[in-house]
């Protein structure tokens, strides 16, 4: 099957302040319902009023606001059983995770690429009593409280990861919280950072719901890319990526004993399994022989 490449046909239409106030109602109260929306936008495609909604959540602080509390309950459960002393957050956004993490943590190192989400964590470092400091024009803001301190790199999660390498900060556990994937930066930021533990927060789902194979297909690279992994339902999408984090983590590198082997201890569904998207928090250990790592994998793998 050869696939359709996704372009928009139509002449955008700029939205009026009514119509951005009603929407941006809606979405502070309800779940995104795409009837609905579109029977309050019946001018409206469904691809636009999508791309306004992700819009509005970014300025708003609205991604993840319906189950933010499950996920800040797992943080915290996950701190508490670990209790790193030096965290990288590498998709900080408003820093609503960083503030679970540096509540038992010493440090936590956190990156965010847009700008536009300073404001918003600036926001959250004064109501959590944090104050900014002055570090002579240093790449990494910082933000402190007694003897507890947060940094904070504006840029994308790699260059920040590529810093605190050639600095040698030794980091504790590695967050991966974002709506998209992190399965192709995740080798790298392993192999930078060398952690004893990762959490991870799988957005794949969406690409799931939205039956968008071609990404489900660069994404799993664990499997044929010329063959389509759909249909898949909840279930097996977790499956498949428990087996694509793990296999990520132990081509990390060209050496097996220098690769990752990933023990998956505790998972939470944020937002139902029909709705939310899955995180998972991992132990990271060294691989075993590479026969053993293949056979454990294969292994998995017949048992789809």
């Amino acid at each position: 099957m050869i696939l359709e490449r996704r372009k928009a046909n139509t002449i955008p239409t700029a939205w009026s302040a009514g119509d951005e106030a009603m929407l941006l109602t809606f979405l502070e109260n309800e779940s995104f319902d795409a009837k609905l929306l579109q029977e309050l936008f019946p001018n409206r495609t469904l691809p636009g009023i999508r791309s306004k909604v992700r819009k509005l959540r970014i300025k708003h602080d609205l991604f993840g606001a319906s189950y933010r509390d499950e996920k800040e309950k797992f943080t915290s459960k996950i701190a508490d059983q670990v209790k790193p002393k030096i965290v990288f957050d590498a998709y900080a956004g408003a820093g609503h995770q960083t503030f679970k993490w540096i509540a038992r943590a010493e440090t936590v190192y956190a990156s965010e690429l847009m700008k536009s989400k300073l404001k918003q964590f600036e926001k959250m470092a004064q109501e959590h009593f944090f104050i900014k400091a002055d570090t002579q024009d240093c790449v990494w803001n910082l933000y402190q409280k007694d003897d507890k301190r947060i940094f904070l790199f504006i840029g994308d999660a790699v260059s920040a990861a590529a810093d605190l390498k050639v600095n040698r900060v030794n980091i504790d556990l590695i967050d991966l919280d974002t709506c998209g994937s992190t399965l192709p930066t995740l080798p790298t930021l392993l192999v930078l950072l060398r952690p004893k533990h990762l959490v991870i927060t799988h957005g794949e789902f969406h690409s799931m719901r939205f039956k968008r194979e071609d990404v489900l297909r660069r994404l799993f690279m664990h499997r044929d890319i010329g063959s389509n992994p759909l249909p898949m339902d909840v279930d097996q999408m977790s499956f498949e990526l428990d087996k694509a984090v793990k296999i990520a983590a132990l081509r990390a590198h060209n050496e097996t004993s220098d690769s990752f082997w990933l023990n998956l201890k505790d998972e939470t569904w944020l937002g139902g399994r029909f709705h939310g998207m899955l995180r998972r928090y991992y132990k990271v250990s060294k691989p075993t022989a590479t026969a053993d790592c293949i056979n454990e994998l294969s292994s998995l793998m017949s048992r789809e």
